[in-house]
């Protein structure tokens, strides 16, 4: 009898993992195992910052010849060394190797990340969704570079950037030293760096509309990016999402309702003022008009959770068509939000 119990629990075990896994391929998880994505991976940083430096003139030519276009907008717009073909280019970039601040980056870096591969697993990972709702997409080559803080991430229409010294670990002593808040500290962790790469494509090529620069828009605008990023990595924490804490996460989930219900009796929702807007969106430690214990940002978690709405309740809608909506009004009023 236990026999046959044993068997018939396993059974049920098994069809509801199916049916949990069949439930959910047909939501946030399409299969993307079919989808190619080709580009490629450059640690230019250690490139660069690995040179002999008693052969800089020799050695910095080369790099810059083989990655010509990276290196121009790197070296003119990101480090502000000029025209990397300049006869005294080799000269000024010897400067910035050896400054000790950016030879103390290189160094943290090589012991934080001692290789890349789960970076690449997980950019393969959001490249594939990204070309699954996007098929006419040219996937760029990611380039990682040092940029003594100036720069987070550079997208070009053939690559990104991504400063390697912005995810170095949120206790990270550069981040003390800069004076850097701990509640920003939370997004510079690695585990952040392939869905800031997404997140730094969805903000380049849909733009915010400001034609009405109202909170609604921006908290929906702000959403829309959010949801887009948990479109390409369906299986990302909430936490890691938003860069909450869990506390954080909770206090959200749990005054959601409270949250909306003040947004419309204060009526802020088509509030213009910017410090109104700031209040609700901008980074801080908690979001002031809810209080000192508040989640920051809380504006646009609200936004997200309209634009889930949205979907849910349009499903003639692609991800595509979301993204390229950029009337937060019509999005608001279509999605019948209700908490």
């Amino acid at each position: 009898m236990n026999i046959l119990s044993n068997k018939l629990s396993w059974i049920a075990c098994l069809l509801l993992t199916v049916i949990v896994f069949s439930c959910r391929d047909k939501t946030m998880h399409p299969d993307v195992s079919d989808i190619q994505v080709n580009f490629e991976l450059f640690p230019i940083y250690q490139e660069i910052h690995g040179v002999d430096t008693l052969k800089i003139d020799s050695e910095i030519s080369p790099i810059v010849n083989r990655h010509k276009d990276f290196m121009r907008a790197y070296a003119f717009k990101m480090i502000n060394l000029g025209n990397p073909q300049a006869p005294d280019f080799p000269e000024r970039m010897y400067d910035f190797i050896t400054y000790p601040a950016n030879k103390d980056i290189y160094a943290k870096s090589n012991e934080i990340f001692p290789d890349f591969k789960d970076f690449r697993r997980e950019l393969e990972s959001g490249f594939r969704h990204y070309k699954y709702y996007f098929p006419e997409v040219s996937i760029p080559n990611i380039y990682l570079m040092i940029s003594g803080f100036s720069q987070s991430i550079a997208v070009d229409s053939a690559w990104v950037g991504v400063s390697i010294e912005k995810y170095l670990g949120e206790d990270c002593e550069f981040y003390e030293w800069l004076n850097i808040p701990k509640y920003l500290r939370r997004g510079m962790t690695k585990e952040k760096m392939a869905p800031d790469v997404l997140r730094a494509i969805a903000l380049t090529n849909f733009t915010y509309n400001k034609q009405v620069d109202d909170l609604i828009n921006n908290m929906i605008f702000k959403g829309k990016v959010r949801y887009f990023v948990h479109r390409m990595f369906p299986d990302i924490q909430d936490t890691l999402l938003f860069d909450y804490t869990p506390q954080q996460m909770h206090w959200c989930q749990e005054h959601e309702a409270d949250m909306w219900a003040s947004l419309v009796e204060w009526k802020h929702l088509f509030e213009e003022d910017r410090m109104t807007i700031q209040k609700y969106t901008g980074d801080a430690p908690f979001t002031a008009n809810f209080g000192n214990n508040s989640a920051p940002r809380a504006g646009e978690f609200i936004g997200y959770k309209i634009v889930k709405a949205y979907i849910k309740n349009n499903k003639h809608i692609s991800l595509k068509e979301l993204m390229e909506e950029t009337d937060g009004r019509k999005i608001l009023a279509a999605s019948k939000y209700r908490p």
